[in-house]
């Protein structure tokens, strides 16, 4: 077997690999000589790249530590090697080659059998396709990692290529930023979110199936109306295209589009907190055309006063919602991506329907030409006691234009923004941005809504409404459910048990300066059981979602305890495993209590 074909068996061997496919008028630029010195060049048009293994001892990986290390190169394998020899045996490591000239060249002519070790992935791609690598590799335990994160830059790359250097890093931040957003918010949060979902559950019955919503609208376009403040130069061209479109509203902007005699579809909403249905849904009678589009954790009068057709998803990937539909025994296809906004969920309403072109409006994700301007007139932020009830300033963060150069925004709206492009790019959706205003969303169509509808909304289509009103609802029985529920809180009162008695172990140890190594080692095995929990919190959704906060902070901070053993180290694994522990318990609690009550109401 000569090299190559050894080298393809091996990355053959590991799924994990991401590898593109090179670009025949690229690999047609590029060629490889060897110097008098025996040096490797690298030829890429009018670029020539010495290939030198050359160790940079100012950035070695630290051997005490479980660290996540990013090497970009593959050609300098020696180099590579010198990475392995100082990093943790439990350390990761992604190899990022954004040059498939080069990986196609180390391919024919370098030993890669290193790829076969444990915990080592390889990503060769060009760089737009990092975070879509990223976005599914850092749903391992990869996620756990991200805190103790080092980048090595082979030669070429730290001394000839910086500019890819920079532009792998930036993808890399922004990925773990966005991942670590998710994974953001505290137990409590979690647990306040389960309890609306909870006393919400009734409410599940009278909701269409989405399941069956599923590629219903078919290649129709569909208009995501949103609030941002470029929506007032173009609004009124709605009038026209309203017959001929799908129009999913965000709660924000749904008042001012019946007030213009534009009648939503959909009206989409996602935050669970009382603001939403004081201001968007209080007194207020919209259309029983317009479906309300929102999960379960909407404030409950939302959906007790809501008159017209309700459809109520599950939110795809989020750990309570999988636990929600196994249980429950529903369709996988009940979900649809909800992102983190409103004018997300209206774009997976959109995504859900099979809608094609999806077309933005109104979704700016920046600020207008103030500070102030920040969403379209019309809506509750015209009211100045609102605005200057939650003050804001306006942050110093810069993005790419609609029209070029750079506009002002914020980073949430940032992350918004990065979600729509992996969105479009994960399922290859084609979308037209036609806010004609804000911030650039990369993998869109950038045309004006009049031209939008001469292009592609020029035939009325069939009644949305009426469409609707054909789709069963989810095939739920009241007592079904509720047997269902008694069954969890059983459940999860026996997990409860386990972790009491996991807390009492190890919050008894009594451990001293003067404790032998014989002692903090059998202290240590005592306190390292707790992993066990962390997988069993792993292995069930609902556990994870209320948990992964707690757990997730309580290994970053592990990983970041040097593997040697001490009295100081022993006794901060003991306090951060107590940690976890005691917010497991407390979790459990709520649990069985909120499940309890859930029983009580259903």
């Amino acid at each position: 077997m000569d090299l190559m074909d050894r080298n393809v068996e091996i990355l053959s061997a590991n799924t994990d690999h991401w590898i593109g496919m090179p670009d025949e008028n690229e690999l047609a630029q590029v060629s490889f000589e060897v110097d008098r010195d025996g040096n490797e060049i690298f030829i890429n048009g009018e670029q020539v790249f010495a290939l030198k293994s050359e160790f940079d001892d100012s950035n070695q990986p630290n051997p005490l530590k479980r660290e996540l290390i990013f090497i970009l190169g593959i050609s300098s394998v020696e180099e590579i090697k010198q990475v392995f020899a100082r990093m943790g045996n439990e350390s990761l490591l992604v190899i990022v080659e954004p040059n498939l000239s080069l990986f196609s060249y180390s391919l024919q002519t370098k030993d890669l059998s290193f790829l076969q070790r444990p915990g080592v992935v390889l990503f060769t791609d060009k760089v737009s396709q990092l975070s879509n690598f990223l976005d599914q590799y850092l749903l391992s335990n990869a996620i756990f990692y991200v805190k103790t994160i080092k980048f090595y830059f082979t030669h070429m790359y730290r001394e000839q290529d910086l500019q890819s250097s920079l532009a792998v890093v930036k993808v890399i931040k922004e990925s773990v930023n966005y991942k670590t957003m998710l994974y953001g918010n505290s137990v409590e949060d979690s647990l306040i979110g389960f309890r609306q979902h909870m006393t919400n559950l009734k409410h599940l019955t009278r909701s269409k199936d989405v399941s069956l919503l599923k590629n219903t609208m078919c290649n129709v376009p569909a208009v995501v109306v949103a609030a941002g403040p470029s929506l007032n130069k173009n609004i009124n061209q709605l009038h026209a295209l309203k017959e001929n479109v799908i129009i999913i509203a965000v709660d924000t902007i749904a008042q001012r589009l019946c007030d213009e005699g534009i009648i939503p579809d959909f009206i989409c909403s996602v935050e669970r907190g009382i603001e939403t249905y004081a201001y968007f849904y209080k007194d207020k009678s919209y259309p029983t055309e317009s479906t309300l589009v929102g999960p379960l954790v909407l404030y409950p009068d939302i959906f007790e006063e809501y008159a017209g057709e309700l459809v109520i998803p599950m939110r795809e990937r989020v750990g309570e919602f999988i636990w929600l539909r196994e249980v429950l025994e529903l369709k996988n296809d009940t979900s649809i991506s909800m992102g983190l906004s409103c004018a997300h969920v209206a774009f997976g309403v959109a995504e859900h329907l099979g809608a094609s072109p999806i077309i933005l409006l109104g979704q700016d994700l920046a600020y207008g030409n103030s500070a102030e301007d920040t969403h379209a007139g019309g809506t509750v932020y015209d009211d100045k006691n609102i605005m200057n009830s939650v003050p804001e300033e306006r942050e110093g963060f810069e993005t790419e234009g609609y029209y070029g150069g750079m506009v002002q925004t914020r980073e949430i709206w940032n992350t918004f923004r990065t979600w729509f492009e992996m969105e479009i790019s994960n399922k290859q959706l084609d979308v037209i941005n036609a806010t004609e205003g804000g911030a650039k969303i990369a993998l869109t169509r950038q045309l004006t809504l009049a031209e939008v509808g001469q292009t592609y909304c020029t035939t009325k289509i069939a009644s949305v409404y009426e469409n609707l009103k054909n789709i069963p609802t989810y095939p739920l029985e009241q007592q079904r459910v509720k047997q269902v529920m008694k069954d969890q809180y059983k459940y999860f009162m026996e997990i409860k048990d386990q972790f009491e008695k996991q807390r009492k172990q190890v919050k008894r140890l009594k451990l001293s300066v003067h404790s032998s190594e014989t002692e903090l080692r059998k202290a240590l095995r005592i306190i390292d059981y707790t992993e066990n929990f962390f997988k069993l919190v792993l292995d069930n959704m609902l556990l994870r979602h209320c948990l992964q906060p707690a757990m997730i902070n309580s290994v970053w901070n592990l990983y970041d305890i040097e593997r040697v053993i001490n009295f100081e180290n022993v006794v901060q694994a003991q306090k951060i495993n107590l940690g976890f522990l005691n917010i497991g318990v407390y979790a459990l609690n709520e649990i069985t209590a909120t499940l309890q009550a859930a029983v009580k109401e259903l």
